[in-house]
Parts: C-alpha cells; structure tokens; sequence
C-alpha cells in the first residue's frame, strides 16, 4: 500500500483512531503522576546573602572606588573558599555531622549577580528546615574562616535563610512532569496509529482499490443470516420460515 498520506488520510486516521490516542494520553498522565508521588523526593533550596564590604573608611573616592573593584575581584576567590573543606569542615561539625564534606558540597551553590558584591549561599535539601540551616551555618563559618586565610574581616551576613508558610519545594514540577506524560502518551498513541495503518494489509472498503488503482470486477454483499426458531414447549426446532 502507498505510504504516502495526504492531509485528509491524516485526518482520518486520527479519528479513526481516538481512542488509542486518548488511552495513551491518559496513561501517560497516570504514569507521571505516579512517577512524582511515589519516585521523586520533593526538594527545598533555602538562601542565605552575604556582603563583601570595605575594609577601611577612607573618604577619597578614588580609594574608595579602587577598593571596591578590589572586592568584585574577591568575590571570585571567596566563592571558591566557601566551598572548600576549611569552611565545610566547619560545617560539617556545627550540623552534628548530618551530611559529610563531600555531600555538603553537592548540596550547597554560591552565586553572586556580576558587579555586586552580594553572594547568594543557597543550600539544597529535602527537609527546608536542614537546607536553611547548611546556608546558614555555611554563612557563618564563611565568615569566621575568612580572617583566618584572608587576613581581612569584610563579610558581612545581611539576610538569613528561614522557613516560612509560603515555602514551597523547587522540584520536581508536578505540572510540567505530567505535561509531558500527556503529550508524551499522545505522541506514542499516534505513533501506534499509523503503524497500525501501515501494516493493516486487507481491504475492506471499494476505495482501497481505488487508491492502487486496480479496478474493481464485483462485489459480494452481505447475506442475511437466518436462524432456525426454538419451539420452547416442545424443544424442538420449528422449520417454518417466513419468506419475503
């Protein structure tokens, strides 16, 4: 048969076949929320700001301003030295050793805006309360340590992470998951229409022929089937048939 489908062959068999594209649709949905209720493990990410300040107060403004490209220029080491062992270490031990060195690390992303002097410590966990206290134990210890290796005391902590009412994890995205599992059954549901198109093999209608362009010589219609009645009293079959 031609594999070739005009926008009407297409057409058709969509509605032909609905109801396959519908079953896969909705099993997909069901699978994806399946999937977020029962695989995935919602979690929280709790932030914590810290400021790079100056370290004298010089009123020249050209000090000032020198001092200032000074910390921008920080900013890149300090990340890096918040999310060395000498500051997790620390941490590690102010948490009571819940997560390790090295899980903390995993757990724990500094971002600072380009030309600020604000970093961000943000801190993932599936418990909020433990993900808002690794950012802010990590803030504290940053800021203890940075002395000791820096030979400066210029951070200060301007917001601390907390809970709130209105915390909400950040993944998974229930919406956006089953989203997928809809289209995604949708898709696999058509993808078994037209294989069922395509290797669909025997004819049953005229214009199948028509389409290869092999005449039609006749036609066999379709024969009434007659049963004979049951005589219920006497159990046995009546032969008489009513003849039109």
């Amino acid at each position: 048969m031609d594999t070739l489908f005009s926008i009407k062959d297409v057409i058709a068999i969509l509605k032909k076949s609905i109801v396959w594209i519908v079953s896969f649709a909705l099993g997909g949905l069901v699978i994806a929320g399946l999937t977020i209720y029962l695989l995935m493990t919602p979690m929280y990410e709790m932030n914590t700001q810290i400021l790079v300040t100056q370290t004298s107060e010089n009123d020249n403004a050209i000090s000032q301003n020198a001092e200032v490209q000074a910390n921008l220029q920080l900013v890149n080491t300090y990340r890096v030295l918040i999310t060395s062992p000498r500051v997790l270490n620390q941490v590690e031990k102010n948490i009571d050793g819940a997560y390790s060195t090295e899980e903390l690390t995993n757990k724990i992303k500094v971002t600072t805006e380009q030309d600020s002097q604000v970093m961000n410590i943000t801190a993932t966990d599936a418990d909020p309360a433990m993900a808002a206290e690794i950012a802010n134990k990590t803030a504290i210890a940053f800021k203890k340590v940075t002395p000791q290796v820096m030979k400066v005391d210029n951070i200060n902590i301007l917001s601390k992470a907390s809970v709130t009412k209105t915390t909400s994890p950040v993944s998974p995205k229930p919406f956006l998951i089953m989203l997928i599992g809809l289209l995604g059954g949708a898709l696999i549901g058509v993808i078994v229409a037209f294989m069922r198109h395509l290797l669909h093999n025997t004819f049953k209608e005229e214009k199948d022929l028509e389409a290869l362009g092999v005449p039609l010589l006749g036609s066999i219609g379709k024969l009434p089937i007659h049963k004979p009645s049951v005589d219920k009293k006497k159990g046995e079959f009546n032969e008489k048939q009513t003849i039109s």
